[in-house]
């Protein structure tokens, strides 16, 4: 996107439907954090039994949490979003 004052009426058009288009996915209304819980769980018992840290451990609690309060459809959301690229 060109700055503002240079756009043509066209790429404010196209500018202003994607960020209409860019409204996340409504928070569940009854969050599951269930499969959040059991998954840090089993996640400190795997690392207490093996004595170390599963490296990716962040990252799944990341994923777990968003997941409990957005729902799984959340993702479809996310990978569409330009700022990722």
């Amino acid at each position: 996107m060109v700055g503002l004052k240079d756009a043509s009426i066209k790429e404010l058009e196209e500018e202003l439907e994607r960020k209409k288009n860019n409204i996340p996915p409504e928070p569940l209304i009854n969050p599951n954090f269930g499969p959040l819980q059991k998954m840090i769980i089993e996640s400190i018992n795997l690392a207490i039994k093996e004595n170390k840290e599963d490296d990716d451990f962040e990252h799944y609690v990341y994923e777990a949490a968003i997941e409990a309060v957005y729902g799984k459809d959340f993702w479809k959301w996310y990978n569409k979003q330009s700022w990722l690229i």
